[in-house]
């Protein structure tokens, strides 16, 4: 059995950022992905936050994995009254980009194995025992765990913690030729409970897809395709599931921390993640290296930090849930006057006078004065996943 200090299991964004915080101070960490390929399959509508390049020091620009940024998205509700939003996102190539964080956390030190997947865990006093099955058959012994296994949390679950629940699943076709010049989000109570219909152009190609609680997803996504008007041929179909309700309550226990989907680190009112992914990461790895460099023989290992450090940002929010209840609960009557009172107007800039001249057009709605408290909360949270929605 090989001591090791600190395990990953997961190579998506939030365990690879987790090992490039870890090997960058010069812990090296051992990471086990259960796929031959870091980065496949793409589960992804491949939309990444501006806003990430800076938090992780990503080059802007680079070629291997960045394909086209928008500075402008519509948010379209019935009856086609249109919102605008200030998210500004980068298209890029998940596999890539996933491949870029991986050279990047094994050229800091950190070793990566692929093909290899985590049958066991078990705790111990001091540490956990890893078992692998794949290119790599061995036993690890490790003082400290992050799982980053992804939104099953098939492992997190036999350590008893709760898988996020409940789910929405996501499908999406990779259409060929540009069918839009902004990032488009179609609601519809009634064509797309509880989701949406996404429009993100790429160079040369399209993504074009829907996340919905309806199990016949891919007959309304077609539907979707013939109004709209999209014929390109599809290049790709892409599919996944997706934690639907934000974080889960116990983000850590017993030298234990979840990040990513695992940890329900997705934005739900968007269900974008790869930001908050690996801002969940980075904070992991941070606090793991925290804790070994204050160990002594009698050191009690308070992953309670880990918690306290994430709930500093807005995306941990319990209002962000309270939005997405609100606002995937509205009919569609709602939604064509919440889409009159905002029609091509920015969302995001409601300040000053301009409050006053939209509270007007609401009161002109007395039934949307109905839930002031909802209102409020869906302004916050649409706020919040200005910054946060990737």
């Amino acid at each position: 059995m090989k001591e090791i200090g600190v395990a990953i299991v997961g190579g998506g964004p939030a365990g690879l950022q987790a090992a490039i915080t870890l090997a960058n101070k010069g812990i090296k960490p051992f990471l086990f992905e259960e796929h031959s390929t870091i980065g496949e399959p793409i589960q992804c509508g491949e939309g990444l936050s501006i806003n990430a390049f800076k938090d992780f020091n990503l080059p802007k620009g680079e070629k291997s994995f960045s394909v086209k940024e928008l500075d402008t998205c519509h948010l379209i509700f019935p009856e086609n009254k249109t919102i605008l939003g200030d998210i500004q996102a980068s298209m890029i190539r998940r596999d890539k980009f996933d491949q870029y964080l991986s050279k990047k956390a094994t050229d800091l030190g950190a070793e990566i194995f692929t093909a290899t997947k985590v049958t066991d865990i078990q705790r111990k006093t001091n540490g956990v025992v890893i078992k692998t099955k794949g290119e790599s058959n061995s036993e690890y012994f490790a003082k400290l765990l992050i799982l980053a296994e992804g939104p099953n949390a098939r492992l997190a679950q036999t350590l008893n913690f709760q898988a996020p629940s409940p789910m929405i699943k996501a499908f999406e076709y990779k259409m060929k030729g540009e069918w839009s010049d902004k990032l488009e989000f179609h609601f519809d109570a009634k064509k797309f409970p509880f989701g949406y219909c996404w429009v993100f152009p790429r160079e040369g190609e399209t993504n074009v897809g829907i996340v919905t609680t309806a199990k016949d997803r891919k007959l309304r996504l077609d539907k979707f395709l013939k109004n709209r008007g999209i014929i390109g041929s599809i290049l790709k179909k892409v599919g996944g599931q997706i934690p639907m309700n934000g974080p889960v309550k116990k983000l850590s226990h017993n030298r234990i921390l979840l990040a990513g989907d695992t940890a329900g680190m997705v934005n739900p009112i968007f269900y974008g993640g790869i930001r908050i992914a690996m801002t969940s990461g980075q904070i992991a790895g941070d606090t793991v290296t925290e804790i070994l460099k204050m160990e002594t023989n009698q050191a009690s290992f308070n992953l309670k930090i880990y918690e306290e450090k994430l709930r500093q940002f807005k995306f941990m929010k319990k209002i962000n849930l309270q939005c997405h209840r609100f606002f995937y609960s509205r009919s569609n009557k709602f939604l064509t006057k919440l889409g009159e009172v905002f029609d091509n107007s920015h969302i995001n800039r409601i300040e000053g006078g301009e409050i006053l001249r939209t509270l007007g057009k609401i009161l002109l709605r007395p039934s949307m004065m109905s839930n002031p408290i909802g209102l409020y909360r869906l302004y916050k949270g649409f706020l919040i996943a200005r910054d946060w929605g990737f």
